[in-house]
């Protein structure tokens, strides 16, 4: 009888005979590679004989070391049919544990060689490694491991509280004793039902000895966990979210600040537009604006940044001059940046009254008149004021102002210290004059003229009295009429002269280019004299009126002399040729002056009975008719115009009786100047009008000055704007008589008790 041999694939023996190879397959044995302590049973039975069986057995301490397949063959023994069945089992465990799967195949060992390899698939799960295969549902297969994913579960285990079927007894946790808990189903350590169990073994939860838990199936819920903003009752003290701010704002602008009062209550943010403000009110005053906010610094903008204000007062208000007048009422106070304020509009223009035109207007304020605020870009004034200047001393007097230098001419220009701040250079002051031949006090000088260089200076008088000045350090020198010779000067003077020009009442004189004096006199006299030893000459009008007007014309040779009397008539005097009548009229003339010789102006009164003033002028023709126009006056006065003085072609002053004063502009129309200080009834004797033609801006241009023939006689002087000025004083305590200015500004007077006053005298 043959025999089949089972063998290891590597350790397959094959029994050969003589002449040719045995029969043989080779079986692949798959099983699970887990699987290392258990059993694999391979039994091979012939089919022909049930006798012929053989087993081999492969256990744990086999297949420990060994990785499937699990590789054998089958060969072909005496005494067996060829058709073998192959049985291939497997045991959990040990060889002798619980079957858990059976392959069987036929294999045919007919024939001689090796046969077609054949595969015997086992199920032997074994998942966790803890040499139990895991059961299976199949009939005939599987192992008693219950939980194949878990090594702790097999029959080799001990029961534990664990909520499993550890020794896979089919019931978990059973024998074990059972206490008062609670079950943790969200595993927080607080739980929730009440129930009896085992005591978990460590790691097992889903069981707490403390109970309370209000919503165990969430574990951030639980007595003494942390309040959360999270739509729960994390601590289950029956308020959800307490603590937590849930109100969120909307702040549409980014500001900062929500536009409030509403808000969505939630514990996440609704959207990227809204925000947390615990402080609540106030709220936004316009969401619209990220420029106002009630946190905001309040700028100077036209907007209410801090929102404080109501119905539109408080806007800007930390700025609160904002909106008021500034630059004296141009302009209001407005935004200049965000964070400062700003006129908006520059300083004015201020113009200070100037009624007398030098330029230097007066302080004092008077509404609406003094100072007129000309705001800029409006026309200023248009005339009697002066822009910037204040400081006039004396605004009816345009001789005198703070911005004036101060002259020699004994006024207080500059409106300081009086006139003791003049220049050194001026030499002197106002005074009467000291001189041997002026000291008579039977001397009453009624005419003074001076050269147009200051020098010589001629006075005349009563009684044929003459005396001429030379020059500012010299002594009068007399030419009188009946002075006696002695006793001799003691003061330096020189002895009087005996070429006088006779005993004759001088009332009028002038000087010309080469220092003679002309002389007019009383019934009509005429005299010259050029201050030398030649006699002089003396002659007339052939008239028996008193000479009342002299002036000359030329700058060089013999001059043209016009000589008006005081019956009316004026004549033209040719030196060395006859004196001519050019007109008798029905006024009587007390004055003549001339600018030039083509006109002329002669002031005095009506004829025989009354009063009432006359003013005439002549358009003279050199040698010539005088064509002469009667003036109007503005109103007549008691007594007769006694002076007048042509300081320019259309400028003149004219004086009188009783305080009276008269300006012509030019034209026939006269105008009565108010008086000195109101109600002046002295008579004034004599005018001139002060002109500088070198310098129109002289300060005392178009001055008026005069002298009054009262015991108290005073020197005055009017402005053009006909106020009168302050200065030179004098109040020479005599009836003055005449005066005379020079070009140079020295001021000669002269009056009764031989008096002769000077500026400027050392």
């Amino acid at each position: 009888m043959r025999r089949i041999a089972l063998f290891l694939f590597p350790l397959l023996l094959v029994a050969c005979s003589k002449d040719k190879e045995q029969a043989n397959v080779a079986i692949d044995i798959n099983y699970d590679s887990n699987f290392k302590t258990g059993c694999i049973v391979m039994e091979a039975v012939d089919a022909a004989n049930a006798d012929n069986v053989l087993t081999n057995s492969f256990d744990g301490e086999k297949l420990a070391n060994q990785s499937p397949p699990l590789k054998l063959a089958v060969l072909l023994r005496e005494g067996w049919g060829t058709d073998v069945r192959v049985t291939v089992r497997a045991h959990e465990q040990s060889c002798g544990g619980k079957q858990v799967d059976e392959q069987s195949l036929v294999v045919d060992l007919s024939g001689t060689g090796a046969k077609p390899k054949r595969t015997v698939e086992l199920e032997t799960p074994d998942a966790d490694g803890d040499g139990f295969v895991a059961v299976s549902s199949e009939a005939g297969k599987g192992g008693t491991d219950c939980d194949d994913g878990d090594a702790m579960r097999n029959p080799s285990q001990q029961e534990v509280c664990d909520d499993k079927d550890n020794n896979c007894a089919g019931g978990a946790d059973e024998g074990l004793p059972l206490v008062a808990m609670f079950r943790d189903v969200d595993g927080d350590g607080v739980g929730g039902e009440a129930i009896q169990h085992c005591v978990p073994v460590a790691g097992v939860s889903g069981y707490a000895m403390a109970g309370g838990d209000c919503k165990d199936n969430d574990p951030e819920v639980a007595p003494g966990k942390t309040e959360l903003c999270d739509e729960k009752d994390n601590n289950c003290d029956g308020t959800t979210d307490e603590g937590h701010d849930k109100k969120w704002y909307l702040d549409d602008d980014g500001d900062g600040v929500p536009q409030g009062p509403a808000f969505t209550s939630q514990c996440t943010s609704p959207g990227p537009k809204y925000m947390k403000y615990p402080s609540g009110p106030p709220f936004d005053c316009d969401d619209a604006d990220a420029r106002r906010a009630p946190n905001k610094q309040e700028l100077c903008d036209g907007i209410d940044n801090n929102c404080a204000s109501d119905n539109g007062v408080a806007i800007d208000e930390t700025f609160p001059t904002k909106g008021s007048s500034c630059a004296q009422g141009c302009g209001t106070i407005q935004c200049a940046s965000e964070t400062s304020v700003a006129c908006n509009a520059p300083e004015p223009d201020l113009y200070y009254q100037d009624l007398d035109g030098d330029g230097d207007g007066v302080a004092t304020v008077i509404p609406d008149v003094n100072p007129k605020i000309v705001c800029q870009g409006e026309p200023p004034p248009a005339s009697g004021y002066a822009l910037g200047q204040d400081g006039d001393c004396d605004d009816r007097d345009s001789a005198r102002s703070s911005i004036q230098a101060e002259l020699c001419d004994g006024i207080d220009n500059n409106c300081s210290n009086g006139v003791a701040d003049e220049p050194a250079s001026c030499g002197g002051s106002l005074k009467q004059v000291a001189s041997h031949h002026l000291s008579s006090d039977n001397q009453q000088w009624n005419t003074v003229s001076v050269h147009a260089s200051g020098y010589p200076v001629w006075v005349a008088g009563e009684d044929g009295k003459l005396a001429v000045r030379r020059s500012a350090s010299a002594k009068f020198e007399s030419f009188s009429f009946g002075d006696p010779a002695t006793p001799a000067p003691t003061d330096g003077s020189l002895a009087i002269h005996p070429n006088n020009c006779g005993d004759v009442d001088w009332r009028v004189s002038w000087v010309d280019s080469s220092g003679r004096v002309f002389l007019g006199g009383a019934a009509g006299a005429l005299a010259v004299h050029n201050g030398t030893t030649d006699a002089c000459a003396v002659g007339g009008t052939g008239q028996s009126a008193g000479i009342t007007g002299l002036v000359g014309f030329g700058a060089t040779g013999d001059p043209v002399l016009y000589v008006t009397d005081s019956t009316g008539r004026i004549f033209r005097w040719i030196l060395g040729g006859t004196v001519s009548e050019l007109e008798d009229n029905s006024a009587n003339f007390y004055g003549l002056h001339g600018f030039r010789e083509e006109l002329l102006l002669a002031v005095g009164g009506s004829t025989g009975g009354g009063s009432g003033q006359r003013f005439r002028s002549y358009a003279v023709t050199p040698g010539g008719a005088a064509t002469s126009t009667n003036g109007v006056h503005s109103m007549n006065v008691d007594g007769n115009a006694r002076a007048v003085w042509m300081g320019t072609d259309n400028k003149a002053c004219a004086v009188g009786d009783n305080g009276a004063v008269w300006r012509w502009n030019g034209g026939t129309p006269w105008t009565r100047v108010e008086p000195p200080g109101g109600a002046v009834t002295s008579s004034f004797s004599s005018v001139v009008m002060r002109y500088d033609a070198q310098n129109a801006q002289n300060p005392l241009n178009e001055h008026c000055y005069m002298v009054d023939s009262s015991t108290s006689g005073r020197l005055r002087r009017l402005t053009p704007s006909d106020t009168w000025g302050s200065g030179p004083d004098l109040q020479a305590n005599a009836r003055l008589h005449d005066l005379a200015i020079a070009p140079t500004g020295d001021v000669w007077i002269v009056g009764e008790g031989g008096r002769v006053f000077h500026y400027p005298e050392p």
